[in-house]
């Protein structure tokens, strides 16, 4: 049964148990750490708002360049008609197409996407307050759905002692799962794997409390 309170386009993505296998790998994964995993998933991190305007230009030059107006001409009526027509049917084109991750992605340059998804990551590692851990082992997984990248964001006691490339593989993994379909797998697996780079460093301690929730965190 979906959850009421997962949007429409993340329970397309995470189908019917996705957020439930992807809190039960948390719990587990923190059952041996002390390090608190937060799973983030967001459905776009890049601004698209130039996306629109770019299609409807697209398809206005291809629209001229076929001469649609010509070829509509010849079913009759006014050309300065069919002119609008075209027009028309351009922005009903760009409308349509520009709500489209492909689109979207294929019409927003590469420095563009990694530069905002960091951004968006930073923000939202404040926004969950997993800095706020009492021992600074809070780490951020965020998969911005859109753009199929992930970012992993760690604390301040676990950056001093794990370097930010040992994170290659967890992020592989997200993006893994984002390209596959399978966003549930690929946080799950994640989770998992950090889990298992956490424990040797941190491991699980006597009365260790649960400071963040064993949740998937949703967000626009």
């Amino acid at each position: 049964m979906v959850d009421p309170q997962i949007p429409a386009w993340a329970a397309r993505v995470l189908g019917a148990d996705g957020r439930e296998r992807i809190e039960a790998a948390i719990a587990e994964a923190e059952s041996r750490t002390s390090g608190e995993i937060v799973p983030l998933l967001v459905r776009r991190s890049a601004t698209v708002g130039h996306v629109a305007p770019l299609v409807f230009c697209l398809a206005l030059i291809a629209a001229l360049v076929v001469d649609l107006p010509g070829w509509l001409g010849e079913l009759g009526g006014h050309e300065l008609v069919w002119v609008a027509v075209s027009w028309l049917l351009a922005a009903g084109l760009a409308v349509a197409l520009s709500r489209l991750d492909l689109v979207q992605r294929a019409l927003t340059s590469q420095p563009d996407e990694i530069r905002q998804v960091d951004q968006r990551a930073r923000l939202e590692f404040h926004e969950l307050e997993i800095g706020r851990t009492e021992q600074r082992t809070g780490v951020l997984l965020m998969v911005s759905l859109m753009e199929r990248r992930a970012v992993v964001l760690a604390d301040r006691a676990i950056a001093e002692r794990l370097a930010p490339e040992i994170w290659g593989e967890v992020i592989d993994l997200m993006v893994a799962g984002a390209r596959a379909g399978d966003v549930a797998n690929g946080l799950s697996r994640a989770v998992l794997r950090c889990g298992e780079l956490l424990v040797s460093h941190f491991p699980i301690a006597p009365g260790d409390a649960n400071e963040l929730r064993n949740h998937l965190a949703i967000k626009e």
